[in-house]
């Protein structure tokens, strides 16, 4: 009898051992998953063929998809550390599922960005093609000139090149063709500018007017000087260039400024009228006291010569304003700074200090 005892307590050990195994078996089941190794391998290979696509285009983005995938792996290292009824690899599952989705956006921001730039770089090849067509039609009367021809068909060659560069995959390539051309419409209009100046007088009549405002400075307030062809403006102070600003002018600079509507920036000595901190359209604004009296005599002689039809006016509202930075001539005949740089012209210029506009100058600033 007692060893019926003994065998019946004896089983009935077993089986409470085998049911407490069991239930922990029961409670513990998720850690006893297998390291989620499949998964990772096709994690990493769809990183590894996304990062074309989308590291270069959105690095950001898809440094965060790797970053999740590595503290997926820290994960699995440290559960395979221990028991393996107590790893849990759940959260490196969950990591790598999201490094998967977010190397999809780093695609999909990538494609966004590409087709923004693509958008910029069209818009930028619309500009020049305007310009390229003002100065086509500026110099109709200059085409006797060989060297000028040949720029004009350098840079409508050039031109053409960009266009057709637009269904390329590299948008450094498109950017390159674009930045030639470019360069090919900036030289003709320097050839532009130099064609209209039958001999030497125009030039040194820019410099006088650069000597007598560098002098005026000395005694009775501060000036701009913007000298055209190098698209900078120059702060001056009791006689001294203070600073140096790169500028955008109207978008028809090559010539000189004879009417509304024109697009060219005009070329003289002005005031400033009004000071404008706010309320301008394009940030801040020092408006200028165009036209002068140098203006108005020329509009006429011109109105009377036929060079200028009677019905046109000779327009005014010109302005140093902000907003520019584009890299390219946009206004309407105003001269266009950085905001940054408005700023810093806004805190020495005031009504009545001068602005200087010329062509050119040959030797100044030394």
């Amino acid at each position: 009898m007692t060893g019926a005892i003994g065998t019946m307590t004896t089983q009935r050990g077993q089986w409470m051992l085998a049911t407490s195994l069991l239930l922990l078996c029961a409670l513990f089941l998720p850690g006893c998953a297998s390291a989620p190794l499949e998964l990772s391998r096709q994690t990493w290979s769809f990183l590894q063929s996304s990062e074309e696509r989308g590291g270069k285009g959105a690095p950001v983005v898809w440094a965060e998809a790797r970053l999740q995938y590595d503290s997926a792996w820290q994960i699995i290292n440290t559960e395979n550390t221990k028991w393996f009824f107590l790893r849990d690899y759940a959260r490196a599952e969950s990591l790598l599922m999201r490094a998967s989705s977010t190397a999809m956006r780093a695609i999909i921001v990538a494609r966004e960005i590409r087709d923004r730039r693509r958008e910029e770089l069209a818009r930028e090849l619309s500009d020049l093609q305007d310009r390229l067509a003002n100065h086509r039609e500026e110099s109709d009367n200059h085409l006797a000139r060989l060297q000028l021809r040949d720029e004009l068909t350098r840079a409508e060659l050039k031109l053409s090149v960009a266009w057709r560069s637009q269904g390329m995959d590299s948008l450094e390539k498109i950017q390159a063709a674009i930045d030639d051309a470019r360069g090919a419409i900036t030289t003709l209009e320097a050839r532009l500018a130099d064609d209209g100046i039958e001999d030497g007088r125009q030039p040194r009549l820019w410099r006088e007017w650069i000597d007598e405002t560098v002098d005026w400075t000395r005694t009775s307030g501060n000036a701009l000087v913007v000298l055209k062809a190098e698209h900078r403006a120059y702060l001056v102070k009791k006689g001294k260039i203070l600073d140096m600003f790169p500028v955008e002018l109207g978008y028809r600079s090559a010539r000189e400024k004879l009417r509304s509507g024109d697009a060219a920036t005009p070329e003289g000595t002005y005031s400033v009228v009004k000071k404008r901190e706010s309320g301008s359209k394009y940030y801040k604004a020092l408006l200028l006291n165009y036209p002068n009296d140098n203006d108005r005599k020329r509009f006429e002689k011109a109105r009377r010569s036929g060079e200028l039809p009677r019905s046109v006016r000779i327009g005014g509202d010109i302005e140093i304003h902000g907003e520019g930075g584009r890299g390219t001539d946009w206004t309407r005949g105003c001269v266009a700074m950085a905001n940054n740089d408005m700023d810093r012209v806004m805190s020495h210029m005031n009504v009545g200090d001068r602005v200087t506009i010329v062509r050119r100058a040959e030797g100044w600033p030394k």
